[in-house]
C-alpha cells in the first residue's frame, strides 16, 4: 500500500525505492556504505540521480499495478570512469523468472537511473565532481562507452524537452502555464539535506494539475488517477530548503485519452533552471 496512490504504483514511491536499491548496491560492491564514502579532502560524496528515464510500461501505465500485486526487481549497475555511474531496473512479476536468472530477461518495464559523483560543500550550488577515496569504485562493472544519459541530459538542455509532440500536434495552451510552489523543509528533502530528487514529481504532478484546470479547461475530476506511461527527467542543479519552484509546463493532446506533458523547473531566488521533464500520461478510463 506505501507504494500506491489513487489505485495504481506511485511513481514518487517507485523512484524512491528503486534509488534505494541503487544505494544499496553501490555500498555493497564498493565495499562502504554509500552514506560513508568520502573523497580524499574528507567531503561526503554523494551518488547525484541526473537522468531518469522510465520506459516500455503497457498502455495503462502506472496503472497497471496496483495494490497487493507484487513485482521482482532485477537490477544493473555500470560505472563509466570514476564519476558517473547507471543502473537499469527491470520489472516484472514476482515468482517468473527461472533461478538462475535468464541472460535476457523477458521484455517489460525499465527504469534507468544515472548518478555523478559530487562531493558535498556548503550548499546546492556547491556541488563539485568527484570520487571516493574510501570506496573500491573499481569493483562496480566498466561500462565500454559513456552512457547515452548524458548526451539526453544535454540536448534537453538545448530543447527545453525529452519528447517532441507528433508532427501538426499544437500546444493547449502558449505561453507556458507557471506556478509557484514552496519547498517544505520538513517533507521534500533526503538525509544529506537536497531536494530529493524522486520528490521533483510531486511538483510537476502539482503544477500539471493546475496547468490542465487552468488552462486547459479539464475538470479537477477527469485528471484524478492519471497515470504516466513514460518519463524521462534531467537534472541540472538542486534549490535550499528556502526556494520557491517555479515549474512551466506546456501540454499536447496526443488523443481522447493521452496526454504529452513538458516541465521545466526553475528557482525562483535566481531564475536558473535545475530540471527539464517529458511524460506521456493516460487519462483514468482511457
Amino acid at each position: 500500500m506505501p507504494h500506491t496512490i489513487s489505485g495504481a504504483l506511485s511513481e514518487v514511491a517507485l523512484l524512491a525505492h528503486l534509488a534505494h536499491l541503487q544505494w544499496t548496491d553501490i555500498g555493497r560492491l564498493t565495499g562502504c556504505p554509500a552514506s560513508r564514502q568520502v573523497d580524499a579532502s574528507g567531503r561526503e560524496v554523494y551518488a547525484s540521480v541526473y537522468f531518469v528515464d522510465l520506459a516500455d510500461f503497457p498502455e495503462s501505465g502506472l496503472r497497471a499495478f496496483r495494490p497487493d500485486d507484487e513485482l521482482e526487481v532485477v537490477s544493473t549497475l555500470g560505472r563509466f570512469g570514476q564519476t558517473m555511474l547507471e543502473a537499469e531496473h527491470a520489472l516484472l512479476p514476482a515468482d517468473t523468472l527461472p533461478t538462475p536468472l535468464p541472460a535476457t530477461l523477458p521484455p517489460g518495464p525499465r527504469v534507468r537511473l544515472s548518478n555523478v559523483l559530487v562531493a558535498l560543500g556548503a550548499g546546492p550550488d556547491d556541488l563539485r565532481i568527484s570520487t571516493p577515496a574510501n570506496a573500491r569504485l573499481e569493483a562496480i562493472p566498466a561500462l565500454p562507452t559513456r552512457p547515452e544519459s548524458y548526451r539526453l541530459v544535454r540536448e534537453a538542455e538545448v530543447r527545453g524537452v525529452f519528447f517532441e509532440p507528433p508532427p501538426g500536434i499544437r500546444p493547449l495552451w502558449t505561453p507556458s502555464h507557471a506556478t509557484t510552489i514552496p519547498i517544505n523543509p520538513d517533507r521534500d528533502l533526503n538525509g544529506v539535506g537536497l531536494l530529493y530528487f524522486a520528490n521533483y514529481v510531486a511538483f510537476m504532478d502539482a503544477a500539471e494539475r493546475a496547468a490542465l484546470e487552468g488552462r486547459g479547461g479539464f475538470a479537477a475530476g477527469a485528471l484524478d488517477g492519471r497515470a504516466t506511461v513514460r518519463r524521462r527527467i534531467g537534472f541540472y542543479g538542486n534549490a535550499r530548503p528556502s526556494d520557491t519552484l517555479v515549474v512551466e509546463v506546456d501540454a499536447f493532446a496526443l488523443d481522447a485519452a493521452r496526454l504529452l506533458i513538458d516541465h521545466r523547473v526553475r528557482r525562483q531566488s535566481d531564475g536558473r533552471l535545475i530540471a527539464i521533464a517529458s511524460a506521456e500520461k493516460r487519462l483514468a478510463g482511457g
